[in-house]
């Protein structure tokens, strides 16, 4: 599986991941990974699979040494995870995965909504603690550039 060995080439602590597309209680499973997972609740009956879906991989290693808990996943799309250090309980990260639909998707959710929950949590982050989000934000970001000049070494993209 391509995951996998994407997981086992890069070496990484922690992988977050958008449009999941598990139903149910189903996980992924990459071996020395503790999964957390928030799959979409509600499919489309004639679905042939699930949709959406985010969830966070996490070394083994990281969570021998870190109390892992899930902090929220009350909203669709976004899920929060909570790492806190076992022998400093000031060490504290925060994860959050996002998955927004796309505007004209059948799934489009209210996006100032969305955003409002997201901030919501952000806000509650304990000050002094740090957080790291990632996911698929499906480009709402207009005709703004999304990267930083002289800090992303991204190609420009035509829009079409």
């Amino acid at each position: 599986m391509f995951l996998i060995s994407c997981v086992k080439h890069y070496n990484l602590d922690i992988l977050g991941l958008a449009e999941t597309h598990l139903t149910g209680d189903k996980v992924i499973s990459v071996e020395g990974y503790q999964w957390f997972g928030l799959n979409r609740k509600h499919i489309h009956v004639r679905a042939k699979s699930g949709s959406g879906g985010v969830g966070i991989l996490i070394r083994n290693s990281i969570c021998n040494e870190f109390d892992v808990t899930i902090a929220d996943n009350d909203t669709e799309g976004i899920l929060w995870i909570k790492l806190e250090n076992r022998t400093n309980a000031n060490n504290v990260l925060y994860v959050c995965v996002v998955y927004l639909p796309p505007e004209n998707s059948t799934r489009a959710v209210n996006v100032h909504e969305f955003f409002d929950n997201l901030m919501t949590k952000v806000y509650t982050v304990p000050q002094g603690n740090s957080f790291y989000m990632c996911g698929d934000w499906s480009s709402r970001c207009s005709d703004f550039v999304d990267s930083i000049t002289g800090i992303d070494n991204l190609p420009d993209r035509l829009s079409v």
